[in-house]
């Protein structure tokens, strides 16, 4: 199985590794912008992604505040992690 974002369309997807066929979708907040990582806990698998791009889709712009001590960046879209457990 090879999992799979990266595209504006907001899916994160699994597919079959010899087939390339699409074993599941899941459609995200945002764009998945990371590679996915994996990992084991207590035996299960799991995999888990970053969704966000940090800009302003109306405007197709990124949005600052000011950057002081105590200010931080507005981030419309995304800055979400999702993580899905195996069967």
């Amino acid at each position: 199985m090879l999992f799979a974002g990266g595209t504006n369309d907001r899916m994160f997807r699994a597919f079959d590794t010899k087939s390339g066929e699409v074993l599941w979708d899941y459609p995200t907040n945002s764009g998945v912008t990371a590679p996915p990582s994996t990992f084991t806990v207590n035996g299960k698998q799991y995999v888990s992604i970053v969704s966000g791009w940090g800009v302003d889709a109306e405007r197709k712009q990124g949005v600052f505040r000011t950057i002081i001590p105590g200010y931080y960046v507005h981030v419309p879209q995304g800055n979400v992690i999702w993580t899905f457990a195996g069967e």
